[in-house]
């Protein structure tokens, strides 16, 4: 019981650091993320070195492959995440290997709306760098050959199987476009940046195990007494 107790105490404390990381992250000034995607392609940095990071760049949405992450929820509402590939820099799309691909997550909209279209023409974004999803123990897992409309994770490498020249380590989420995204679209809420209840668990094991040493005691006296 103890070990557990240190354990959720060590939980604790990741919670702590990892928590600081993104509030530092997510109130930084916006970088440029072609920057980032050379520093990436150089491996200077680690797609974890720039999750939450805010980001700007300017380019033109692919909007004939936009897929949708469904299986979201935001203020207990269920919905879907449009993604949609942005070309970066200006439209000439050739398919070369010049060409620069993020995948962007424009928003959550409620199950009940029609996805709406991608901003016609070059937009301006600031985002929100996150890194690809994988399967969670227990979660459905997505077909893994095929073309997908729907996805549970947004496994990027996966994508990569249809959308040419994707990045395939990191997308980014939508904080402000110009021009503007449809107004059906809700920006994805922030990261809960809560300690959760590791330390009253830590707490818990701690007391437990001061029970159970003194039941120890207790019985072993008394084993004494009655030899």
């Amino acid at each position: 019981m103890v070990n557990l107790g240190l354990w959720q105490y060590s939980r604790y404390h990741e919670r702590l650091d990892f928590n600081e990381i993104v509030s530092e992250r997510i109130n930084a000034q916006p970088k440029q993320l072609q920057i980032l995607l050379a520093e990436l392609s150089d491996d200077k940095v680690q797609p974890s070195d720039l999750e939450w990071l805010n980001v700007s760049v300017a380019g033109t949405y692919l909007d004939d492959q936009t897929l949708l992450a469904v299986n979201r929820s935001q203020e207990g509402i269920s919905g879907v995440d449009p993604l949609t590939p942005l070309l970066i820099g200006d439209d000439s799309f050739d398919g070369g290997s010049g060409d620069q691909i993020v995948l962007v997550n424009r928003g959550f909209i409620s199950q009940k709306i029609d996805t709406p279209k991608a901003p016609v023409g070059i937009v301006q974004l600031i985002a929100r760098v996150r890194v690809s999803e994988s399967r969670r123990f227990g979660e459905l897992s997505d077909p893994a050959t095929g073309k997908l409309n729907e996805v549970i994770n947004i496994d990027l490498p996966r994508l990569s199987q249809q959308i040419e020249n994707l990045n395939t380590e990191i997308y980014i989420e939508v904080l402000d476009s110009q021009p503007k995204d449809s107004p059906e679209l809700a920006r994805i809420a922030d990261p809960v940046l809560s300690t959760g209840s590791h330390l009253s668990y830590t707490a818990q094991w701690f007391i437990f195990s001061i029970f159970v040493a003194a039941g120890w005691v207790v019985v072993v006296r008394r084993k004494l007494k009655s030899g």
